[in-house]
């Protein structure tokens, strides 16, 4: 049985390589980039709590921050959290008008992510489930509150 870090990992992979940007996705702004912090830690970035490496950061051209994406695994759907949720989402950028920070939770814990977000005032784009299917990756979009086009199921 995998770690569940490594699943994480893996599926941090998955959603970077296929959905920042989608496969078929014609208007990703040159010069964006996606890292991934995976095993490796790429791209730290410091918070009122202290640095922190979420699984995707996407950055415009000049290295600033565009989106940030959490791959959260069951145990960390909790109150725990929030401290991090909460850093996290203050340094995030405006979207059209939410914070740009995407939460991959496993499937059937996307409301008890959103109750936690709301009710402790953390801003944030989305909420996306995920699941492993027959050895494939499954995303399932809950909440989009910024773009439509974010809301695509792969």
């Amino acid at each position: 049985m995998l770690k569940p870090e490594t699943l994480i990992n893996r599926i941090a992979r998955i959603i970077a390589s296929t959905r920042f940007p989608f496969v078929d996705q014609d208007t990703w702004p040159e010069g964006q980039q996606t890292i991934v912090n995976d095993e490796v830690k790429r791209y730290a970035i410091s918070t009122d709590i202290g640095t922190l490496y979420p699984n995707i950061v996407i950055t415009n051209p000049d290295g600033s921050i565009r989106e940030l994406g959490v791959v959260e695994q069951e145990s960390a759907i909790s109150e725990n959290s929030i401290p991090r949720w909460k850093a996290l989402s203050q340094v995030a950028p405006y979207g059209r008008e939410y914070k740009k920070l995407f939460l991959y939770v496993p499937t059937g814990k996307e409301d008890t992510t959103k109750n936690l977000l709301e009710k402790n005032k953390i801003d944030y784009d989305g909420i996306r489930g995920y699941r492993v299917e027959k050895q494939n990756l499954k995303i399932i979009p809950h909440t989009t509150r910024n773009d439509e086009y974010d809301h695509t199921v792969t």
